[in-house]
């Protein structure tokens, strides 16, 4: 059962209808089979520069496994230099900022675009997902971000830690996001919560305590997230934006007999 994320107010005490936790990747993976996609915040420096523990998964790679077509966009520093780069998943990426997507949107033509973990990382996501909306009305998109009140926070909150990223702008509930939804009137909306998994860092600790760090997700943090789904370690928003045009549905059409501008 989904929520009417529309109709919550800012009663601390409203009841949330909230999904069972899912595998981010896996979900985005199965919702990109068969789509032309635009993948923003592709390039992955993690995946691109350093070697990775065999658990560890690139969402770009992954999408282009089950996509129809890819096109990833990032703004990184490597990219700016180079302008485009060729990936080892047989995909392109190209250089591009999320407020200036104009000019790409329009020669790829997606009828998904991705965005994953990259919405608190921006100045004004409302403003380039309003400004999206209005050059590929009708497109659908993808967002994940990290959860505020997920358990991995809520943990370290009575340690005075907190896990957010250096460069983190924002930070999302459920109930934030679902104001995004809301002032971007987002067609169809649906937030999921996803897991938070221990893949993210067994690289990072020495190698006698990876049976450990594997123990305490499998027996508690994952049983935990599933029981209470608000403390998951992130949420994905799906929607449409905007309406659909019909010469954007021709276009895409076309595109799909291999017509291209890219």
């Amino acid at each position: 059962m989904q929520q009417d994320i529309y109709s919550l107010t800012s009663n601390a005490l409203e009841r949330l209808i909230v999904p069972r936790p899912v595998d981010r990747i896996a979900f985005i993976k199965q919702r990109c089979r068969g789509h032309r996609v635009l993948d923003l915040g592709a390039y992955d420096e993690t995946e691109v520069a350093k070697k990775q523990h065999s658990s560890w998964r690139w969402l770009h790679a992954e999408i282009a496994r089950v996509a129809r077509e890819v096109l990833g966009v990032d703004a990184s520093e490597k990219l700016r230099r180079v302008g485009r780069m060729e990936t080892a998943a047989g995909t392109t990426i190209i250089y591009g900022e999320v407020e200036q997507l104009h000019e790409i949107a329009l020669s790829f033509m997606p009828d998904l675009v991705v965005a994953g973990e990259l919405i608190e990382h921006t100045p004004d996501p409302l403003g380039w997902l309003r400004g999206l909306g209005k050059v590929l009305p009708g497109v659908n998109i993808l967002l994940s971000t990290p959860n505020a009140t997920s358990l991995i926070n809520i943990g370290l909150a009575f340690a005075n830690r907190e896990n957010a990223h250096v460069d983190h702008l924002h930070v999302y509930s459920f109930k934030t996001l679902a104001a995004l939804a809301r002032n971007l009137r987002l067609r169809n909306p649906l937030i999921t919560p996803y897991y938070y998994h221990s893949h993210l860092f067994r690289a990072k600790v020495p190698k006698w305590v990876r049976p450990l760090v594997y123990a305490v997700d499998y027996l508690c943090l994952t049983p935990v997230q599933f029981l209470f789904p608000l403390t998951a370690g992130g949420l994905i928003l799906e929607g449409m934006l905007g309406e659909a045009s019909d010469e954007r549905s021709q276009l895409v059409r076309a595109l799909d007999q291999g017509v291209t501008r890219l």
